[in-house]
């Protein structure tokens, strides 16, 4: 009984604990980026939620997660330097870090941009040949879409006729009417021949 209540206990314990993302590896320390809300007055559609992090990047790679993305909001990631002779590879992750969705280099141009949709936490592994690495890391979450979807139940028929609901047998009157005549030729033939017998 003591060893069920420890091994509970010790359950209990590691369960707070923040987990790491994407694999338990302890050798990597991925640093969380948290999104600020971002609402420029001049610029509607870029409201949503904001992290720019100048970074000095002493190690060959690091490691960044972002947390609470929505499938229906947009994300965008952006890494620009100002050496252009020393590309700086980037890659994004979703299940590990090991695997990964996307990838890309700041190349000769010293940026590197990508958009997509995603659901819950991303992790970008940022890889540098030439150290010291400065560069400024860039990611936006655009707000969730918001729309109405119109309702499909209404009592109203010309509410239904105006949103295509009676169209159906507008549309499909001619097939009606030769699916009833053949009904109607195949019960005069059956009547026919049970007369005949």
């Amino acid at each position: 009984m003591k060893r069920v209540i420890k091994l509970v206990l010790l359950l209990l314990i590691f369960s707070k604990a923040d987990a790491q993302p994407f694999n338990l590896d302890d050798r990597i320390k991925p640093v969380e980026l948290n999104l600020f809300p971002f609402s420029p007055p001049d610029q509607p559609k870029a409201k949503g939620r904001l992290n720019v992090t100048q970074v000095t990047q002493q190690k060959d790679t690091l490691y960044f997660f972002a947390k609470g993305a929505s499938i229906y909001s947009p994300v965008y990631v952006g890494v620009t330097t100002s050496d252009k002779d020393h590309p700086i590879e980037v890659r994004l992750c979703k299940n590990n870090w090991s695997d990964f969705s996307r990838q890309g280099s700041t190349g000769s141009e010293g940026h590197w941009e990508d958009k997509f949709k995603t659901e819950g936490d991303f992790g970008i592994m940022v890889i540098a040949a030439n150290k010291p690495a400065e560069y400024s890391l860039t990611v936006w979450n655009g707000d969730e879409a918001k729309f109405e979807l119109p309702t499909v139940f209404s009592n109203d028929k010309t509410a239904l006729d105006s949103k295509g609901g009676g169209s159906f047998l507008k549309n499909n009157l001619l097939y009606i009417v030769i699916g009833a005549l053949v009904v109607l030729v195949a019960f005069l033939i059956f009547k026919l021949k049970t007369k005949k017998k």
